[in-house]
């Protein structure tokens, strides 16, 4: 069993690649994957956001889940206004709210902005919703002030500003929003809109995480098992995957497979690692689906971790014995009309995802993989990355053999699916 800490023996970690900001020097900015661990540790999943995504109070902003709930005896007009909302009479919520809200009351104000947000009675109108939820959390409303940082994140209803989203954030956190504090830990991991610091991540996130927040649990727990901030150490990890498991995460449920696997802080255990596998891919991840298909249920311990060479078997299967390079791409190209051709069932492997073409076209560069690397211009999480492809292989075994081929140098990959990039492929 590989014991969590400092003195475990641990596995070579990937450069983190897939999401939000990429600089060029392969540090991984925020709303996404942290990395992945090495061929050791088979395919561990770690996407910060989802590890995704910025915690988005959509349908009922956060602010609004509260007003719905206040209900003062004092404001018995307001409390009228509510009742007019909850019952669709939105004319008559209208002609209540919108007085109130002109004249300081901050619930109304947040109630007027759900309106407009979602054209409740009146025309969908993100400019005007984003102007009731800010005079809200300008007086103080923690709630309000998650609302007006993700607006200010997604740019919807006011410009794209991510120093203020944090700004924002910062102030419902400091009244301990766990929403607002996951996503701060996110801004500061990726360095977006503020500097880059880990150490202040891992504080935000398990902030949050011993709220309860699932998704926060998943990315402290990754911070644990790469050894961001805090010292690698998997026994911690171990209690985070856990607990976000339980919460369905399934890219949590991945890496307690992974983990059980290997033996990583656990007993080695290939039937409770297929059990997770299993409850992963039963959400629809697809990393997990391919896992069951080539798990092993021997129950011998995992070898050290390191990076395996490739099999002469491997060698045959794929017909070479380094990977397969894109048909036709010179080195640095734009490949998306390359990817536009290609099976969607068909697999590639994604050494990078970067924030501009320039800097795509650096780390291509520095790579030094030769004729095949290239990038795709892609949109996550409504944000343009640049993500750096090399190969194509039929099958997920045959880019999970390449992997072990490609030089020393390069970083571990992300396998990725051709249909998946397809899908997020900038119009």
């Amino acid at each position: 069993m590989r014991a969590g800490g400092q003195g475990a023996s641990t596995p070579a970690l990937a450069d983190p690649g897939q999401v939000a900001r990429h600089d060029a020097g392969g540090r991984h900015p925020v709303a996404g994957c942290p990395g992945s661990f090495s061929a050791s540790m088979k395919q561990i999943i770690s996407i910060l956001l989802n590890p995704a995504r910025l915690a988005r109070a959509a349908l009922l902003p956060l602010a609004v889940l509260f007003v719905l709930s206040a209900s003062p005896a004092s404001a018995a007009t307001y409390e009228e206004g509510k009742q007019a909302y909850l019952g669709k009479d939105y004319a008559g919520a209208l002609a209540i709210l919108k007085p109130l809200a002109e004249n300081g009351d901050s619930r109304a104000q947040i109630l007027l902005g759900l309106m407009y947000d979602y054209g409740h009675g009146v025309p969908e109108t993100p400019v005007e919703s984003f102007k009731w939820y800010r005079m809200a959390a300008e007086q103080g409303a923690p709630l309000a002030q998650h609302d007006v940082g993700v607006k200010y994140s997604l740019g919807k209803g006011v410009s794209q500003d991510y120093a203020e989203a944090a700004r924002w954030w910062q102030k419902a956190a400091a009244a301990g929003v766990s929403d607002s504090r996951f996503n701060l830990g996110l801004m500061y991991y990726r360095g977006l809109g503020l500097e880059q610091d880990y150490d202040r991540a891992a504080e935000l996130f398990e902030q949050a995480a011993t709220q309860g927040h699932a998704r926060a649990q998943y990315s402290i727990a990754v911070m644990y098992a790469l050894g961001q901030s805090k010292g690698q150490d998997y026994a911690t990890a171990l209690k985070w995957f856990k607990l976000a498991a339980e919460q369905d995460v399934a890219q949590a449920q991945f890496n307690l497979g992974v983990f059980h696997e290997n033996g990583y802080a656990v007993p080695p255990d290939p039937e409770r690692a297929r059990d997770w596998y299993q409850r992963a891919a039963d959400q629809g991840l697809a990393e997990a689906v391919q896992k069951l298909k080539t798990l092993k249920t021997a129950r011998a311990p995992a070898p050290a971790p390191q990076k395996p060479a490739a099999p002469r078997v491997a060698e045959a299967e794929t017909g070479a014995a380094r990977p397969a390079p894109p048909v036709a791409p010179a080195t640095g190209t734009d490949l998306k009309n390359w990817l536009g051709r290609q099976a969607s069932g068909h697999y590639t492997l994604q050494l990078g995802s970067l924030s501009d073409k320039a800097g795509a076209l650096k780390y291509i560069k520095t790579l030094k993989l030769g004729p095949g690397a290239g990038y795709v211009a892609v949109i996550v999480n409504g944000k343009p990355r640049h993500n750096v492809i090399y190969g194509l292989y039929d099958s997920y075994k045959k880019a999970e053999l390449a992997v072990g081929q490609l030089p020393a140098s390069a970083p571990k990959p992300w396998i990725r699916s051709i249909g998946v990039l397809q899908g997020l492929l900038r119009p």
